[in-house]
């Protein structure tokens, strides 16, 4: 499978500049998130791409070969919306078989690869109900595997578990990663959370004011921030007139001029929100509890560049 190359991709409406000079390149199998605030282009960027807007200037390339001109449908990149919708009058089986339907597969083919695809996502029990029969995380597996099922050159994911609540959020996401890693789909994925972009990603693109401002793996973009915009984005609360504490630079000490109002595990060690005189966001191995007060002290302070 070729790369999907961006090159120097912009957008505005009117005086407004939505998305300034995006470079962007996604390599086979590779899944890239687009991690930004409410109205900050991410959502733009993925119907530029997909073919819905095709008013903007820039470049998109599938390997060698030009395609932004090409239509949607010869583009093949498919596109699941915050607000995804199934064909209501149809079965869970006709649902998923209508983009091959529409290639004009062989009957028994699309037999086949659609009962491929449901055993997949466990759905095959489920194959002749509707959708109004379904729970919100079987309607979501079946329009995932309706995308996947016709095998899109490149899979956009714009939100597609804000309607879900959050406990069902996390099982849905990490099972469609499951799904999208084992069929090696490239995949741009929008969120507006920087957690849940870490937790699937292979890289992450942070885009601020319309502009990429940090790209990295994870690991390199929280340990390593160097942009004051971008350390204001993942640790706005370690930001001092000096510079950024990071996390892991901010040991817990016996006192308790600080309060652990959140807590959560992250990679190795815990991540705790603590609050006090300021709020800080310290990592620790040591396990605590929500409600124990603490103090802190701090070990370095990281200069940023504007």
């Amino acid at each position: 499978m070729e790369n999907i190359i961006i090159k120097n991709l912009s957008k505005s409406y009117g005086d407004k500049d939505v998305l300034k000079n995006i470079d962007l390149e996604i390599d086979d199998s590779e899944i890239i998130s687009v991690v930004g605030i409410s109205g900050s282009g991410k959502s733009t960027l993925l119907k530029i791409l997909c073919g819905i807007i095709d008013d903007f200037t820039g470049d998109i390339f599938y390997g060698n070969e030009n395609i932004t001109d090409t239509s949607i449908k010869d583009r093949k990149f498919i596109m699941m919306f915050q607000d995804f919708e199934l064909f209501n009058h149809m079965t869970v089986f006709d649902n998923v078989a209508f983009g091959l339907k529409m290639q004009k597969m062989d009957k028994n083919e699309i037999k086949s690869e659609v009962m491929k695809y449901l055993k997949l996502v466990d759905l095959v029990e489920h194959k002749d109900k509707y959708p109004e029969e379904l729970s919100g995380g079987q309607k979501q597996r079946v329009a995932l595997i309706r995308s996947l099922i016709v095998k899109p050159r490149m899979l956009l994911l714009d939100e597609p578990f804000s309607s879900l609540d959050s406990q069902m959020r996390d099982n849905i996401r990490r099972e469609t990663f499951k799904i999208i890693r084992e069929l090696k789909i490239k995949t741009l994925f929008v969120t507006h959370d920087m957690r849940e972009a870490a937790e699937v990603s292979d890289k992450i693109a942070i885009l601020i004011d319309g502009q990429f401002e940090g790209f990295g793996t994870p690991e390199e973009l929280y340990e390593n921030p160097t942009k004051r915009s971008v350390a204001q984005f993942l640790y706005k609360e370690n930001i001092f007139e000096d510079g950024l504490v990071k996390p892991k630079d901010i040991e817990i000490i016996e006192g308790d001029d600080y309060l652990i109002e959140e807590a959560m595990y992250h990679g190795i060690n815990y991540e705790y929100k603590l609050k006090g005189e300021r709020d800080l966001v310290v990592r620790d191995s040591k396990k605590r509890n929500v409600g124990d007060k603490v103090g802190v002290k701090i070990k370095a302070i990281t200069k940023l560049e504007d």
